[in-house]
């Protein structure tokens, strides 16, 4: 049977004012293309239900998106800050709670490692441009492409360097990055600048990227193996 994922979702404010519930396709393409079976977990103020949402899933994904409030890391915000929603970053990081209670698998992407990083007492870079110390790559592309921008050096042990090996051309699409890690979490790659581009946690089967490994998956197979990974722990 397929492995139940949970997509946890963002908001957007539609047409009529509201709060909508919103997550791109490429995730659930990903999802899919790796052999599991995608949901979207709603977002919700009730924060009751999230266990009881969290209960009914085999494994679930963060996804990239807008900026996290740097109220959460004890900073106020830099002129290079984007977009924040103080109501999401606390909703996902209750579903962030209730998963790692239950032990359930996960993979975060872009924002959800900058997410998980501070919901576990770590900070970040508001703007990589402004803030790093020595920053040589371009992080923040101007186009949406489905290409690669540059390598990640993997760490040797680490889940990522037995999908991958030593090195992997990633693409790039975020101004913000972790800038000290959250508790029980390690590094597993860094951009030729020394971005952090992806940790893993201690003991939970938790891997988080910088990049969008969904979106590559629209030019080649390359990244499927990270889903396949993620899927075939949810299995068990």
């Amino acid at each position: 049977m397929n492995p139940l994922i949970a997509v946890v979702s963002h908001t957007e404010i539609n047409r009529f004012g509201v709060l909508a519930n919103n997550i791109s396709v490429l995730y659930i393409e990903a999802v899919e293309k790796a052999g599991g079976l995608a949901m979207i977990l709603p977002f919700t103020q009730n924060m009751d239900v999230i266990p009881l949402m969290v209960e009914k899933a085999d494994g679930f994904l963060f996804a990239g998106g807008i900026d996290v409030d740097p109220a959460f890391y004890g900073e106020k915000g830099i002129a290079g800050l984007g977009l924040v929603n103080t109501e999401l970053d606390r909703f996902q990081m209750a579903v962030l709670d209730a998963v790692i209670t239950s032990r359930k698998p996960v993979i975060a992407i872009c924002r959800g490692i900058q997410l998980i990083n501070v919901a576990l007492g770590g900070s970040l870079f508001q703007d990589i441009l402004s803030q790093f110390l020595a920053p040589t790559l371009k992080h923040t592309q101007d186009v949406l492409s489905f290409d690669v921008d540059h390598p990640v050096t993997i760490e040797p042990g680490s889940r990522l360097f037995n999908l991958f090996g030593p090195t992997i051309m990633v693409n790039s699409r975020h101004h913000q990055s972790i800038k000290s890690l959250g508790k029980d979490l390690i590094i597993t790659a860094r951009a030729p600048d020394g971005v952090i581009e992806a940790a893993e946690h201690k003991t939970l089967p938790m891997d988080l990227v910088q990049w969008h490994p969904e979106l590559l998956l629209r030019k080649n197979n390359d990244m499927l193996c990270f889903f396949e990974s993620f899927i075939k722990r949810c299995h068990c």
